[in-house]
C-alpha cells in the first residue's frame, strides 16, 4: 500500500511542481488505475488477513514495523539535513 501511494503522491508533487509526465523515465502501464488497484488490492489483502487467525500476527508485526521504518527515516533525513546545512 505504501509504494503505491508514493507513487501517487510523487506524480501529484511532480505535475505541481511544473514538470511534465514526459519527462519521467518511468511511466507505470494505466497510471493512475494501476497504482489505484494496487492499493485497494494490497488493503483488501490486510483485509482479508484479518480473518484468517494464523495469519494475524503477521498484521501484528507488519503495521509497527512499516510505521518505525518511516518514523527512522524522517529523523535520518532530518539528522542528514542539519549535517547537510552545517558544512
Amino acid at each position: 500500500m505504501a509504494i503505491a501511494l508514493c507513487q501517487l503522491k510523487f506524480r501529484q508533487k511532480w505535475l505541481k511542481e511544473g514538470n511534465t509526465e514526459d519527462e519521467l523515465k518511468f511511466k507505470p502501464p494505466l497510471y493512475p488505475f494501476t497504482p489505484w488497484f494496487a492499493f485497494i488490492a494490497s488493503l483488501a489483502s490486510c483485509l482479508l488477513i484479518w480473518f484468517d487467525p494464523s495469519q494475524r500476527v503477521a498484521l501484528y508485526a507488519t503495521i509497527p514495523f512499516v510505521i518505525f521504518c518511516y518514523v527512522a527515516h524522517h529523523f535520518y533525513a532530518k539528522h542528514q539535513e542539519k549535517k547537510q546545512t552545517s558544512l
